[in-house]
């Protein structure tokens, strides 16, 4: 059977809500009811995995705050992906609403399958309703006009091995963020897109980055980078190894201005063909994740991607071959 995502609230779904909550948490989980229904399900958006035949398999919310929560698939439904279509839906929720950043407190043994949506550990182990669990949360690099969510194209619900849960490999500080974005370079075939606002010189002018760069291009015919960057200055008057080869293989790499406020919430992110992704929620730390293998968080950070591309414009300044 099909499945689609249908975004409501709790006036319009009340009644299928708590069924759902109420089998995976209350009798599955053993949540105490008053600890389960507070006030905030009265204003939030919630979001409903249904069937073609109008069977309710699962639940999502996101409240005003930007946390999503109440995460739950009946359990025999569990295996076809319907959380991961239940996330998503929530993001690009969040998305629509112009939120920069969104949270949730993930149940321990459920922590790589929110990384595998791009969310990163933010603070310590805690206790919430007698379950262990870790806050979380994902810095949305870049807002755009997401699809109704009502209308996701649906999705054959059959049980998909591949959809357990990956290892995303942990970015905690320079060296790890170079590694990964090398890896992440060297795994792409024909399109490597890369927003960092100033064009970081420890990561983008490293040596090893830039060569991982060079390589790609060079190898393959039809290979294009395209490069996201905020403020020009810096590369220009500092002068940058990858501004010097975009200059030289200007048919092959391109770097574009968007001129948008740069704040603590900026991302940093790069994207290689349709497979993988490397991102560091705050582009001025390096902590992040990266994953060669999941087109889920890479195809939501493509679609930022396009958007500000779109907006995004040529500086004269950097085309300037300077001997």
């Amino acid at each position: 059977m099909d499945v689609h995502i249908l975004k409501s609230s709790w006036q319009d779904h009340e009644h299928e809500l708590r069924s759902i909550r109420d089998a995976v948490f209350i009798t599955e989980q053993e949540v105490d009811p008053a600890e389960e229904y507070d006030d905030e399900d009265k204003v939030a958006a919630h979001f409903l995995a249904v069937n073609e035949i109008g069977q309710y398999l699962g639940c999502a919310r996101l409240t005003s705050s930007g946390q999503i929560g109440r995460m739950a698939v009946l359990a025999d439904q569990r295996g076809f992906g319907l959380g991961a279509l239940l996330l998503q839906a929530a993001v690009d929720d969040g998305k629509a609403q112009g939120m920069t950043r969104l949270f949730l407190h993930a149940q321990l043994y459920a922590e790589q399958f929110y990384a595998k949506g791009g969310f990163v550990r933010c603070g310590e182990e805690f206790e919430e309703v007698n379950i262990p669990h870790i806050p979380m949360e994902i810095k949305l690099p870049l807002p755009y006009e997401a699809p109704n969510v009502a209308t996701k194209p649906a999705v054959r619900q059959q049980p998909i091995e591949s959809e357990a849960p990956s290892a995303p490999e942990k970015i905690d500080d320079l060296s790890h963020a170079i590694k990964g974005l090398v890896q992440l370079i060297g795994s792409a075939r024909r399109e490597l897109q890369i927003l960092n606002p100033h064009l970081d010189h420890q990561i983008f002018d490293h040596e090893e980055v830039v060569q991982a760069i060079s390589s790609m291009v060079r190898n393959a015919t039809r290979a294009r980078v395209q490069v996201i960057i905020m403020s020009s200055k810096l590369i220009i008057d500092r002068g940058h190894r990858l501004l010097d080869l975009a200059r030289r293989l200007d048919d092959k790499i391109q770097i574009r201005v968007l001129h948008e406020d740069i704040s603590n919430d900026t991302a940093s992110f790069a994207c290689a063909d349709r497979e993988g992704y490397w991102l560091l929620p705050n582009y001025d730390e390096y902590q992040g994740v990266y994953d060669l293998g999941n087109q889920v968080t890479t195809q939501r950070l493509r679609d930022g991607f396009s958007q500000a591309w779109e907006k995004s414009r040529a500086d004269p300044e950097l085309r300037i071959l300077r001997l």
